[in-house]
């Protein structure tokens, strides 16, 4: 091995990746499957051997990390895996992402992801592995776009290196076993990134309109949380692209239309259609997917807004807000690094590097666009998540994975090829130090960390600074610098994501690695609603277990109506929906502050017989922020239905 790590100076054709020549016009077909096999597992003939073995090696490790004990995490998010049961079962279910199949409101999100499920439990039949095996696939498949992205200007080495960070980042690993938008939006944004730097060499423009397309889906998935890469691109196909500036602005406005025809279809046809025809727009305050789209999933998450605990926003008279907590400090305190920061640090001094030495790097132009688009692309991110407001989740660092991925490998990879000037050994040599010491205050909010696993931290970063700092030693031996690089960077990580795997996530915010040591963090809070602690709280980021009795009453007498029952908040319906098999109203939408169903429309729907029992959740009812619909609801039904309570669950009869 001629170097640890692949850099600018690779100007050989074998490290150039996506402008090699192929196998020629010539090249004999495969006669039987062994030569196809054989041909599959060493890859193109002007690659080194090593490169594809140690490609399937690495994707195949990822998809371990990613289905191992898979099913432990159940229904994930029930709220999602609802709404996927409910595409399966209707066909008008699927195309609006309704929560259930009686279509009377749809989830808080635009459906593509929940489309992917549905087609998946329609075809596999309603389990855990039937919702969850799409989004491992996917998260493989985006580190394999990942390589795909690096290899086009640097060499093999440097590509391998990016997609192993992306594969061990912990957010991507917790997000690739659940079931939210992220992992489809990754894989479609990433592809998106790919397609966009073919479209640049060749400047055709059926690709660009691709690239436009691939983003639009994108969006489709996670709306306005996918356009973070938008500058990197627009900027990249300005500076970069083939042909003079006003071919690269056709181009790029070929890209955009296609990315804004694409991303307005959905929208725009749900809102054509009459409201009475259609389900109510989960989240929406005048049942638009338009207006969903630019308040409750755009503007809404980049202000301030008072929160309580469970990530909703605090109804008025409620003293338990979330204080903003923005600027660059967030992602570094207890409840953000776990996800995100092992390697942000690294990822961050990268970036500034690149962006100080990018004229004297001596860049062949495929390395250029990816170096210029990946620092963009990760800054805009990092931008955003630090002074977003208050709505976020920790899993939204996930945005940053794919970025910060190809920062650090394209960073490390370029200061690597400095290594012959003294300050850039010394200036590498600091960099893994400080990433060290950036790990071991990670690991000092949780306790589950041991003794042993910090001493091998501080030892593998000696080793690894060690070796960056003394060049005579990594000429030496290159396959043991590689593999110490490789440890002293990627080891921490990957031991957090064994804590990932280790337990079960589900929930509204999932977390990665080891329960944290302040009573305080969001992780702990977890826990205890686990344990049944703040039944209101559980109620709302969980849901309650639904007792066994009632699931039967649900299943076995309410086959005459479209609805079994109607309860609050929607993680409480989406359990006894999944688990009961018959479809479940969630009151007020995901957390009761809808105004749909109205107490008109909900008493012609009782009139009609078309709703089985009513489940009361007075924790929820006492802890307010229901809407006033919701809340009329359950006065109507408490003065003229006769209430029971089963196993602890209070019901009403609504068929009679």
């Amino acid at each position: 091995m001629s170097a640890v790590l692949d850099g600018p100076a690779a100007k050989d054709a074998k490290h150039l990746g996506g402008i090699t020549p192929g196998r020629g016009a010539g090249a004999t077909p495969a006669r039987n499957i062994f030569s196809l096999a054989r041909r599959f597992v060493r890859g193109p003939e002007q690659d080194e051997r090593w490169e594809r073995p140690a490609l399937l090696a690495l994707l195949g490790g990822t998809a371990v990390l990613f289905l191992w004990g898979l099913d432990a995490n159940g229904w994930a998010n029930p709220y999602y895996s609802a709404a996927a049961q409910a595409g399966s079962q209707d066909w008008k279910a699927f195309f609006f992402g309704s929560f259930e199949w009686g279509n009377l409101i749809t989830v808080d999100k635009t459906p593509l992801s929940i489309w992917v499920m549905s087609l998946s439990v329609r075809v596999f039949g309603l389990s855990s592995w039937s919702i969850l095996v799409p989004q491992a696939l996917m998260g493989v498949t985006t580190t394999y776009l990942i390589y795909r992205v690096i290899r086009r200007g640097f060499g093999p080495r440097t590509a391998l290196f990016g997609a192993a960070v992306y594969a061990t980042t912990p957010v991507v690993v917790l997000m690739s076993r659940f079931n939210n938008p992220e992992p489809l939006m990754g894989l479609l944004t990433v592809a998106c990134v790919l397609v966009t730097l073919k479209a640049m060499e060749s400047g055709r423009l059926r690709t660009f309109a691709l690239a436009g397309f691939l983003l639009g889906l994108a969006f489709m998935a996670k709306q306005v949380q996918a356009l973070l890469v938008v500058p990197a691109l627009g900027v990249a196909v300005l500076a970069f692209s083939h042909g003079h500036f006003s071919r690269r602005l056709i181009q790029l406005t070929i890209a955009a239309g296609t990315l804004i025809a694409t991303s307005l279809a959905w929208l725009v046809t749900v809102d054509l259609i009459p409201a009475s025809r259609r389900p109510y727009i989960g989240g929406s305050a005048t049942n638009s997917a338009v207006e969903l789209t630019l308040d409750y999933n755009g503007l809404a998450r980049f202000i301030e807004i008072p929160m309580n605990a469970a990530g909703g926003r605090a109804s008025e008279g409620q003293n338990d807000a979330v204080p903003y907590a923005g600027g660059l400090p967030r992602l570094f305190n207890a409840n953000f690094a776990q996800e995100i920061v092992w390697l942000l640090f690294a990822a961050m001094v990268c970036a500034v590097a690149i962006a100080v030495l990018f004229h004297s790097l001596d860049l062949a132009p495929e390395q250029r666009t990816v170096a210029a688009m990946s620092v963009l692309w990760f800054g805009s991110v990092l931008s955003v998540l630090c002074f977003m407001g208050t709505m976020i989740h920790t899993y939204y660092t996930y945005s940053l994975a794919a970025p910060l991925a190809l920062v650090v490998a394209v960073g490390l990879s370029c200061l690597w090829r400095l290594r012959h000037r003294v300050v850039m050994r010394v200036f590498g040599a600091t960099l893994l130090v400080a990433s060290t010491y950036t790990v071991l205050r990670i690991m000092e909010y949780s306790d589950e960390w041991p003794f042993w696993a910090r001493v091998s931290v501080v030892l593998t970063g000696a080793a690894g600074a060690t070796l960056w700092l003394v060049p005579a030693l990594s000429v030496k031996m290159p396959r043991v610098t590689l593999g110490v690089l490789l440890i002293c960077l990627l080891s921490a990580p990957t031991a957090a994501n064994l804590f990932t795997i280790a337990a079960a996530r589900t929930g509204t915010n999932p977390m990665s690695g080891p329960v944290g040591n302040d009573p305080q963090s969001l992780s702990r809070l977890m826990v205890a609603l686990n344990e049944g602690d703040i039944p209101w709280a559980r109620q709302t980021a969980l849901g309650a277990p639904p007792a066994a009795t009632v699931k039967d009453l649900l299943r076995t007498r309410t086959l005459n109506q479209d609805w079994a029952a109607a309860t609050y908040s929607a993680q409480n319906a989406a359990l006894y929906q999944l688990e009961s098999g018959r479809p479940i109203i969630p009151l007020g939408g995901w957390l009761g502050s809808d105004p749909a169903p109205t107490l008109d429309q909900f008493k012609a729907l009782v009139a009609e017989h078309r709703i089985g029992y009513f489940i009361r959740q007075q924790d929820l009812l006492d802890r307010g922020g229901l809407s006033m619909h919701t809340v009329a609801i359950s006065d109507w039904v408490d003065q003229h239905f006769v209430k029971q309570v089963i196993d602890g669950v209070t019901l009403y009869d609504l068929r009679d």
